[in-house]
């Protein structure tokens, strides 16, 4: 039996389209991690921004077995995960800016140092994909 978790897990999503795997990859352990009763949060930081426009043909593709990126996305937030961007690539290197500022009412941002400190004092556990 799995012990109570305590601690958020943060899964940061670093990868956009051209690692679609890594990026599915990180989807489905978060996934996996919520439906386990831990508390999950998703950082989209970096080429993953990309994410935040569920209608690109690549968050409608099915990797290997995995569901495609836009279902996992709707099933998280139906378990209330909340899905931040990255602040900094947000206004630096968002893949598609239009998506990006168009959801700028109904997301949450986060900096890097946040993550950081949640990360330092033991608060929150960290993957990066």
């Amino acid at each position: 039996m799995i012990n109570e978790q305590l601690n958020e897990l943060q899964v940061v999503i670093a990868s956009g389209p051209e690692a679609i795997d890594r990026a599915v990859l990180g989807f489905a352990f978060a996934l996996s991690a919520v439906t386990s009763d831990i508390k999950v949060s998703i950082i989209l930081a970096l080429e993953g921004t990309a994410w935040m426009d569920r209608d690109i043909p690549a968050a409608e593709q099915s990797i290997n077995g995995f569901q495609p990126i836009r279902d996992y996305m709707n099933i998280l937030e139906d378990y209330d995960v909340v899905i931040r961007l990255c602040s900094s690539c947000v206004e630096n290197n968002c893949a598609l800016a239009d998506a990006c500022k168009s959801t700028a009412t109904t997301v949450s941002y986060v900096g890097m140092t946040e993550v950081a400190i949640k990360t330092a004092n033991g608060t929150a556990q960290t993957v990066v994909f």
